[in-house]
């Protein structure tokens, strides 16, 4: 497929930002003489960020939305341009392992750069210029993660929360920077979770309503820009387990007016 535009950028009216760098669903016609004959579309809907769309698009808080239109295992925003690992800006195994390529390298390198420079470059010279923006106050990075940790996660096998809060700090909350959220800012949009988990229909297993920078630090997400480019933004992470719609669609609802109060209160904050 052809692809004019690799991220689409919905203005909103919140001084919030949201990014949504793992939701996309678009294949680009570069990658398509090199994938693997085993490479599925449940092996790609398994590598992204499933419900994205649905849990964080069209809040009534109207916040500011930059989402990528990619499938993740093809190219990923969320990754610095220099990152050639397995799980970098352009992959050779998805998240879970399975093997993208027909190569064990990937795609040719002339490719692969192509690939960054028409797709993910676009995305994130987008996303610094939102950073600029005056208008926009705090930024949260969106994703959504497997119940159980991947074969190639350092949980693996082990039962994630429900929520989980990343501002590259550590298990308490306590950020190593001073210009990503701050403990005390996760510690409130914890409480939200906390006063409407009642709603929710948790009958599976997990391990914690919330944690903070476990399984994931948002270190990913918050190493793509330097603290001047976040203009005091104040930025961290919001990681959703998938489970909750995976054992109940009718969590979308709960779980989108958690997310909706989340945007309402940075916004009350920094308005």
């Amino acid at each position: 497929m052809e692809i004019d535009q690799p991220f689409q950028y919905i203005e909103g009216e919140s001084p919030v930002l949201l990014e949504l760098p793992h939701g996309g669903h678009l294949t680009p016609d570069e990658v398509r003489p090199y994938l693997h004959p085993k490479f599925t579309p449940g092996d790609r809907r398994e590598d992204a960020d499933e419900f994205s769309d649905a849990l964080y698009l069209d809040l009534p808080s109207k916040p500011h939305v930059l989402r990528f239109r990619l499938w993740r295992a093809h190219a990923d925003p969320n990754r610095r341009h220099d990152d050639f690992s397995a799980d970098g800006v352009v992959k050779t195994h998805t998240s879970q392992g399975v093997k993208i390529y027909q190569s064990e390298r990937g795609m040719p390198e002339a490719v692969r750069q192509a690939v960054i420079e028409r797709y993910v470059m676009p995305h994130q010279q987008q996303m610094l210029a939102l950073l600029a923006n005056p208008h926009i106050k705090q930024v949260l990075f969106c994703h959504t993660m497997p119940g159980i940790g991947t074969s190639v996660s350092k949980d693996r096998g082990n039962l994630r929360p429900l929520f989980m809060f990343g501002n590259g700090g550590d298990l308490h909350g306590k950020p190593h920077h001073n210009c990503y959220a701050s403990k005390k800012t996760l510690e409130l949009m914890s409480s939200i979770i906390e006063d409407h988990f009642h709603e929710l229909d948790v009958g599976f297993n997990f391990c914690d309503v919330i944690r903070c920078n476990n399984p994931y630090s948002g270190i990913n997400s918050l190493g793509r820009f330097t603290c001047e480019q976040f203009k005091g933004k104040h930025p961290f992470t919001l990681e959703i387990n998938r489970d909750l719609l995976l054992h109940n669609p009718e969590n979308i609802i709960p779980v989108r007016h958690i997310i909706d109060l989340i945007v309402q209160e940075l916004a009350a904050g920094q308005a």
